[in-house]
């Protein structure tokens, strides 16, 4: 999938262009404790082991 050219840190929004999924989704996971991530003032990030697990899991 191509998962080692993603950045390290990442946003919401860059994630889900990168995955070719809706900004919804990729909340809605994050809200759910499913796709962990940490808020830089009111934003988003998340790391990269974060978003290969969240995959990872999905794909079982």
């Amino acid at each position: 999938m191509g998962l080692d050219k993603l950045p390290e840190i990442i946003t919401i929004q860059e994630l889900s262009e990168f995955l070719k999924i809706s900004e919804m989704t990729v909340r809605r996971a994050i809200e759910s404790d499913k796709l962990k991530a940490f808020k830089v003032g009111t934003a988003w990030r998340i790391e990269k082991e974060a978003v290969i697990e969240w995959v990872n899991t999905k794909e079982n």
